[in-house]
């Protein structure tokens, strides 16, 4: 990978004010979608953090409850048209399927 390597993104236009804004009640065709490039350094660099966060969230999940135990998390993240890595929470369905999915399993003990 050289400092040029760029990746082309399609997803949620940010904007001027570089936040995506949506909620539970914004249709569709309120939605922004464009194209934006982002270095492909930044991009790991972001996906590194991601990852990094979610890790230290999931360091309290519980092995098991009761009868069953926890196998594996997935976590689907949302990548904004400017390289933005974030939680693909409620209402994420209206701007597509577009992004990455984390999968970790449980280590066997």
């Amino acid at each position: 990978m050289t400092d040029d390597d760029v990746v082309r993104i399609f997803g949620l236009d940010e904007g001027q004010s570089g936040r995506t804004e949506r909620g539970l009640f914004r249709r569709a065709d309120e939605l922004r979608l464009g194209w934006g490039e982002v270095p492909a350094a930044v991009l790991r660099e972001r996906v590194e953090q991601f990852v990094a966060t979610m890790g230290s969230v999931l360091d309290g999940v519980p092995a098991a409850m009761g009868e069953y135990r926890l196998e594996q998390v997935q976590i689907s993240a949302e990548i904004s048209a400017k390289g933005q890595v974030s939680l693909l929470g409620t209402g994420g369905e209206l701007a597509g399927k577009s992004g990455l999915t984390f999968t970790f399993v449980k280590k066997e003990t």
